[in-house]
Order: structure tokens, then C-alpha cells, then sequence
């Protein structure tokens, strides 16, 4: 029987551990068996994929605050991990606890988009979890499914045993309390599942029969529970009693969105006809701007994020946003925090926003107009014209950004050619116009393929077929030869083939699953990511589909659907009416507009009862800026240069040099040190560290430089500092250094290693190291990025090498000429790869003197 290997070692044999470390500050970690219900909260993507998602950082704090509850996290291991898990019978474990997925009472997958379908798969066979759901025990976890895919469920409908219909953050309270009677009953889990039909928002779909026309078509959906005949979303009226944790989850490594999330409005009443997160949140609910800088200041202090991300669906349609935005800055942007507003209309940028975002620093600009000619906008009833992105753009390179990009649709109902080489031409213009305030003036265009969603007043359309979408991108190359190629605009068209599949599993029923369980057993999973994606592996599983249906991708995606038709979704109520839905169709074939109904007269969508459910928005007259402070004073003169030891030990060691250096910086503003900054484009913190530690090794010698504004003794840093190291982080010293000294990089001089190797006893150990001395050369070869080897000789740079009971103690020479790995004197001495469970811990490092 091969020796199986831990699972440190496994996470350490895969690209970035940090992705599977855990130990994050801010992390809930309870003992589960004190715990009446167990939550795994899935998230089918990679870590950083999923911890930028807001929603699934709100479920994770909201179950964590229930004494009865733990919760904790698991996310798809990319390929290599997934490999050596398989290879080492290792199941799905949850981030926390290192736990099994078996281990947990309910799994609670988020599902963001449609592609994610095969991963969800994935990690329910990696937990070694019965894929369907009809097959299924009492004992193994209750799979439930939340997000906006929940709002069409049919394609996963048999892997799943229910799923939540709109916002979480009350049902999930719901769905414990039953979960923990259940559990205390000893019901079957037949019990269970018709027990959770009766809690609102929650579908069941194993209680729902389809049957199917002669034409392909669907007949209905029968109902097998009486009185369960629609599901209709939840929706929490008041935004200002959804939580924003305090604290939240720190990551490590970088994520996709890599600052403080703040949500301070749902829903949009807008009324684009393609969109369908506006349609099935409905209504608008904005948060009270109090409340917002107060979970912006606890959440910088608890964290140490240097930005802070305003969400909405249209930050511009934030009434106090202005005003909020001045006492933000007020108080921030002498720490250098930054804000993103990442969903900004064209009509609601003006010169006084552009000029409150660059307070602190200017990144990529991004805004969508979707469609680029009047037209097309009043067919999708976007309600910007040209003259509003051409005043956006003019306010934004005006406010010294030198990068802007923009997002373009195509595809759309009623589109011709002309509307698709606009976009191209009206780029064009705004760069003409950009340069006039920016020469150095970059234009970057993403073209996406539309996509038809439930929901939304275009679910009846059809998707362009590939072949239609590649030839679409044609127009847009042959309008950019036009145009001259113009090197400073950059049009790059979305790849078409993930279009096409998901428009297929955005618009299907229950008989896609053929499809997504065929993909699946195929390899596909991680079918976001560009080079997992494999269109003729989905062509293939649609084919197995339409074999043992008679329909398969084109009657999915690129058929027109009557008025009449019966879809999949049905018997979900997004409470936004299909007679309203229709009506809309029918307005953007007018081209008529629909005007928000913040601003105007209700139209009549059916979102809101208006006496619990209505519209709640905060005008700009509702919040006033507090009184201006008073000019701070100028910069002290004095600095401060500090040199910090510390250890960096148990889950720390998964973390890269560049994680290392990001998390101290974060520490060092968690404990309010005033850190002097290098001001420009983007001001830099004036901190400097000590040589790279190799991932999976400890340390009890590293060492970080800090220049700080003001005169403060190294005591008072210490102090300040060692609560708020990360965790696996430990402060051993803090001294003052004289101003100019020598940086750690051109100062070192030497590097002390131990390793200890399980397994390997000390007389062996020092045979091989006598060995080592006894040769008069030992060369071994260095891979480099180039592709090539260089020879290094590694008798000129060991010092000292002996042993030291079962470890193996060593000196390297490290200057800037450079040095040798711990890894390449390991083995040349061992002569073979060191056994599993061997650990590097670096003991010392040697400076010369300044």
C-alpha cells in the first residue's frame, strides 16, 4: 500500500498554496461536534474567485454569529490539488477545519453563473457526495443551491435536493432551526425535504414532476405536494438590517477583488431590458450612509485594506453618494485609502465624482454603455445617449485618468452592423476627445456575446448562433482596419464559445442535466477559466442530450420562444410578472422607454406590495456632509526608520513573499502606524524586508524595515504592533536603526538553515553529509525562466553544514551576487527527493554592518 501523504505536503506540491492555507485573520474556526448544525458554504471557483464575493462573506458571518452554528468555507481546488487528493484518497475539506465535506449537515453551494455547473459536480465528488440527489441517504448532507442562477434551477435540478429563491440572510436562520429539529426527530430525509417546501423561498425540486409536449416544448410542471404550486423569492425590504460584518475575513493571497466590500444598495429599477440581476432585485434599497461609513471604518480598522469597494448595481444612482463620499475622504485620504465604485453609469459621472475618486489614487476606469448607437440603447433601454459617455469620458481623463475601459454587447435583439462597427467608431471618438486632455490617453473595449436570462424581458429571444457571433467580430475588425488599428484603442471581443454554452444552460430544463453530468465525467469543471474551457467536450455532452432527449443546443439557445410557451421557470415567482415582462418586449421593438421608477410613476412590475416591499432611497438632501475639518497640520519632518524581527510559523509558512509583504503592511496599518510613503501615481508605503522565504518553510529570522512619520521609539512600535500581527505572524523584536542605513536586500551576507527529515536516522544523515564534504566539487543545475540551466557550484557558497540529531543544520552565502536554494543543498545531500513531512525552518540571517 503506497504511504499517504499529508495533506500539508499536498497543499505544498500545488500552485499557490495560500488558496488552501486558511488561518485567515478575522476566521471563524468553532469545534463542530459542539455545534448543533454544520454549514459548508461552497463556492464553486477558486478562492480568490469566491472570497471577492460578497454575498458568500455575508452567509459565512451571518450563520457564525448562531452559538448552535458552525460554519466553514470550501472552494474547488484547481486541477494539480484536485490530482493529488484523488491520488491520495484524499476527500473535499473545508478551509477551517481541514474537515470532510461528509462531515457537515447542510452544503450550501453559491451559484453566481451558469458555467459553474460542472465544478458544483466536481466538489460533491471530491467530498464523495452521491452526485444525484434521488440517491442520497439520511446521513449524507442536505445539498442546497443560492444565488441567481436559483431563478432558472431546472438544469441542475437533480443534484440538488433544494434551493433558495432570492436574498439568504433571513432564510438561512430558517432553514437551521429546521435542519437542528430534524436532526433531533430522526425523520427520514424524505421528512426533511417536504418539511423545507414549507419555508418560504425554499424550492424543492424532487416535489415537482415535468411533463413535455409532442413538439419538445414543456407541458408543465406538476406539483407533488398540495398547495406547493410556485415558489416565490425572498426579498428583505430594508437593506439596513442585512449585517456587514465588522470584521471580516482577511485573505491572504490576492483575491479578484481585493479590498473591503460594502454593499450600500440592492435591486435597480432602471429597467434595462437584457439585465437580469436588476429585474429579479427589485426593488431599489439603498443603505443608510450613517450605516455605511460606520461598517467602512470598523471594517479598515479591523482589516487593513487600503481600499474600500462601494457595491451596487449602480453606484451612481446612490443619492448621498456625493456627500458620503466627502466625509469618506475627510477622514481617509490622508491614510491613502482609496474607493472603487465599480458599476458607474455613463449619465451619473460628472467632474465633482471623477474628482472625489482620484483623492487618493487612479487606476482603470471602467463604464458600459452596452450598445453604441441611440437605437440600439432605446431598443434595451439602457437611458444614456452619446453625449453622456462622451461628458463621462471627458470628466474622467479631465480628472487625470490615462486609462479607460469600456463594455459593449453583441448580439442584441434588432441588431444590424452598423450598430456593431459603432462600437469601434465611438470608441474612437472618445479617444480623440481623451487625448485632448490626456495624451498619453488609453481606450480598452471588451465586446461580450448577449445572452438571453430568465427573468428579463428578452427570455423569449433567441442567442445568435457561434458562427453568427464569429462573424460579428469580423465587423469589428474590419471597422478597426478603418479606423487605421490605432494602437492607443484596444478592442478584444469575449471568447464566443463560452457564450454559446451558456446561453444553453441559462435558458434550459431539467433534461440539460444529461448534459452537465456528461460534460463532468468528460473533465470539465472550472469552466470560467478560458484554458479549461472545451467547446467540443459540451458539444459532445449536448449531443449524448439531444440522443436521449431530442433537444440539444440550437433548440435551447437559438430558437425564438412564443408568448405562450411554458418555461422552465414557471413555477418561480421573481414577483416581477411575465405580463410586465412581455409587455417590455414588445416596448423595446418601439423602441420606447421605460423610465426608472425612482424618478417616475410606478410601472407596475409587481416587486413591490408597497406597504413592506417598496422602494427605499436616500436623496441627496437626506444626508448632510459633516462640517469641514479643520486643514491638518503639516507633516512632521522627523521619520523614524525601525527594524522588525518575527517568526512566521504554522499556517503562515503556505504564504508566498508577495502575501507575506502584503499582510504585514495590512498589520502595520491595523495598528495605526503612521508609515511614510514614496507619493505618485499610486503612493507606496516606504517599508523594506528581508530575503524571500521559501514557500512552505518557517522562520524565526525575518525581518522588516519601516519608515515611520513622527518621532516614536521602537518600544512603543512593538507595542503597537505585536496584536496585530497576522495570524502564524509573531513579533520578537522592534529596534531604531540609524536613518541611511544600508537596505536588508544589499546588507546580507549570510543565511543559517535547519531541516529536519522524519524517517531518516542521524547516522545516515551524516554519512551523506560527510560525503558532501569529501567531493571537491558539487554543481548542480538552475533552472531558469528563460528556458535554460545555469551550473552552480555549490561548494562556493555552503559554509557550514553538520547535523544535529535527526535535522540537518547548514550556513549559505547570500549577497547580491546572489545565492543557492535550501532545496539544492538538500539535495545534493540526500542524493533523492527528502521524505514526506520534511520541514525548512530558516534560523538566522547575517548582515554586514552599515
Amino acid at each position: 500500500m503506497a504511504t499517504r501523504i499529508p495533506l500539508d505536503d499536498l497543499i505544498l506540491k500545488a500552485q499557490k498554496p495560500s488558496r488552501y492555507s486558511g488561518g485567515e485573520l478575522n476566521a471563524v474556526v468553532k469545534t463542530l461536534g459542539d455545534c448543533a448544525v454544520r454549514w459548508g458554504l461552497c463556492f464553486p471557483d477558486t478562492y480568490e474567485v469566491g472570497m471577492s464575493n460578497l454575498g458568500f462573506r455575508v452567509l459565512y458571518d451571518t450563520l457564525n454569529q448562531r452559538a448552535d452554528t458552525a460554519c466553514e468555507r470550501f472552494f474547488q481546488p484547481w486541477m494539480d490539488l484536485e490530482a493529488l487528493l484523488r491520488s491520495n484518497g484524499e476527500p473535499l475539506f473545508s478551509i477551517e477545519s481541514r474537515a470532510p465535506a461528509r462531515a457537515f449537515d447542510v452544503l450550501g453551494f453559491s451559484l453566481q453563473f451558469e458555467l459553474c455547473y460542472t465544478t458544483v459536480l466536481a466538489m460533491l465528488d471530491l467530498g464523495q457526495i452521491p452526485l444525484l440527489a434521488s440517491e442520497r441517504r439520511r446521513d449524507d448532507p442536505l445539498i442546497l443551491g443560492g444565488g441567481p442562477c436559483t431563478y432558472n434551477p431546472e438544469p441542475v435540478a437533480p443534484f440538488f435536493d433544494a434551493f433558495v429563491v432570492g436574498e439568504g440572510e433571513e432564510v438561512v436562520h430558517e432553514i437551521s432551526d429546521l435542519v437542528v429539529d430534524w436532526k433531533q426527530s430522526r425523520q427520514s430525509r424524505e421528512d426533511l425535504l417536504w418539511r423545507l417546501a414549507d419555508v418560504p423561498g425554499v424550492y424543492v425540486p424532487s416535489l415537482f414532476r415535468a411533463s413535455y409536449n409532442d413538439n419538445k416544448t414543456l407541458r408543465s410542471y406538476e406539483p407533488l405536494k398540495p398547495g406547493y404550486e410556485k415558489v416565490t423569492r425572498r426579498v428583505i425590504p430594508d437593506l439596513n438590517v442585512v449585517p456587514q460584518t465588522f470584521t471580516p475575513i482577511m485573505p491572504f493571497m490576492q483575491t479578484v477583488h481585493d479590498r473591503l466590500p460594502l454593499e450600500i444598495q440592492r435591486g435597480c429599477t432602471r429597467g434595462c431590458r437584457f439585465c437580469q440581476v436588476g429585474m429579479i432585485t427589485r426593488p431599489t434599497r439603498q443603505r443608510d450612509p450613517k450605516q455605511v461609513l460606520e461598517y467602512a471604518t470598523k471594517g479598515l480598522e479591523s482589516t487593513g485594506y487600503d481600499e474600500v469597494g462601494f457595491l451596487s448595481l449602480s453606484a451612481g444612482d446612490y443619492g448621498c453618494l456625493n456627500g458620503m463620499l466627502e466625509d469618506f475622504f475627510a477622514r481617509f485620504a490622508p491614510e491613502n485609502i482609496a474607493v472603487s465604485l465599480p458599476s458607474l453609469r455613463t449619465e451619473t459621472m460628472n467632474d465633482r465624482l471623477a474628482e472625489q475618486i482620484r483623492k487618493v489614487k487612479k487606476s482603470g476606469f471602467t463604464v458600459a454603455p452596452e450598445a453604441a448607437t441611440e437605437r440600439l440603447r432605446r431598443v434595451i433601454n439602457k437611458g444614456n445617449s452619446e453625449a453622456d459617455l462622451v461628458r463621462a469620458v471627458e470628466s474622467i481623463f479631465r480628472a487625470g485618468w490615462s486609462l479607460v475601459k469600456f463594455y459593449f454587447m453583441i448580439g442584441l435583439p434588432t441588431e444590424r452592423d452598423e450598430d456593431v462597427a459603432a462600437i469601434v467608431e465611438v470608441a474612437h471618438r472618445c479617444l480623440q476627445l481623451a487625448r485632448k486632455h490626456a495624451p498619453n490617453a488609453e481606450i480598452n473595449v471588451g465586446v461580450s456575446t448577449f445572452v438571453p436570462k430568465p427573468f428579463t424581458p428578452f427570455q423569449w429571444e433567441a442567442m445568435i448562433p457561434i458562427e453568427e457571433t464569429n462573424r460579428k467580430h469580423q465587423v469589428l475588425r474590419d471597422a478597426y482596419k478603418k479606423l487605421g488599428s490605432p494602437r492607443q484603442l484596444r478592442v478584444k471581443p469575449h471568447d464566443a464559445r463560452q457564450s454559446s454554452i451558456e446561453g444553453a444552460l441559462a435558458l434550459g430544463d431539467r433534461r440539460v442535466a444529461t448534459a452537465i453530468l456528461e460534460a463532468y465525467r468528460r473533465g470539465q469543471r472550472l469552466d470560467g477559466w478560458t484554458e479549461h474551457f472545451r467547446l467540443d467536450v459540451w458539444n459532445d455532452a449536448f449531443g449524448a442530450m439531444e440522443r436521449e432527449h431530442g433537444v440539444g443546443v440550437d433548440w435551447l439557445s437559438h430558437r425564438e420562444r412564443t408568448r405562450d410557451e411554458v418555461l422552465p421557470w414557471d413555477h418561480i415567482d421573481a414577483e416581477v410578472s411575465r405580463p410586465y415582462l412581455w409587455k417590455e418586449r414588445e416596448a423595446s421593438r418601439k423602441e420606447a422607454e421605460l423610465v426608472d421608477c425612482v424618478l417616475a410613476p410606478c410601472t407596475a412590475c409587481g416587486a413591490c406590495d408597497y406597504e413592506v416591499v417598496d422602494t427605499r432611497v436616500y436623496t441627496p438632501d437626506a444626508y448632510t456632509p459633516a462640517a469641514k475639518l479643520a486643514p491638518r497640520p503639516p507633516e512632521p519632518s522627523e521619520r523614524t526608520f525601525v527594524r522588525v524581527r518575527y517568526a512566521k510559523e504554522d499556517r503562515a509558512v503556505f504564504l508566498s513573499h508577495l502575501e507575506t509583504m502584503t499582510a504585514l503592511l495590512r498589520a502595520l496599518r491595523r495598528a495605526r502606524l503612521t508609515v511614510a510613503f514614496k507619493h505618485g501615481h499610486t503612493p507606496r508605503p516606504k517599508v523594506g524586508f528581508g530575503p524571500a522565504l521559501p514557500v512552505g518553510a518557517s522562520s524565526g529570522a525575518e525581518l522588516m524595515d519601516v519608515e515611520l512619520v513622527g518621532e516614536i521609539t521602537a518600544d512603543d512600535v512593538a507595542r503597537a504592533l505585536a496584536p496585530h500581527m497576522p495570524p502564524g505572524f509573531r513579533l520578537l523584536s522592534a529596534v531604531r536603526i540609524p536613518n541611511g542605513s544600508r537596505s536588508l536586500s544589499s546588507s546580507l551576507r549570510e543565511i543559517g538553515w535547519r531541516v529536519t527529515l522524519p524517517g531518516l536516522g542521524e547516522a545516515p544523515l551524516r554519512a551523506r553529509v560527510a560525503e558532501f564534504h569529501a567531493k571537491a566539487s558539487v554543481v548542480v543545475q538552475r533552472e531558469r525562466t528563460q528556458g535554460d540551466v545555469k551550473p552552480l557550484e555549490l561548494k562556493a557558497f555552503v559554509r557550514t553544514l553538520d547535523v544535529d540529531g535527526g535535522a540537518l543544520r547548514f550556513t549559505v552565502r547570500a549577497d547580491q551576487d546572489g545565492s543557492v536554494r535550501p532545496s539544492e543543498v538538500l539535495s545534493a545531500v540526500l542524493g533523492e527527493a527528502p521524505p514526506p513531512g520534511t520541514r525548512l525552518r530558516r534560523e538566522s540571517v547575517a548582515f554586514e554592518a552599515s
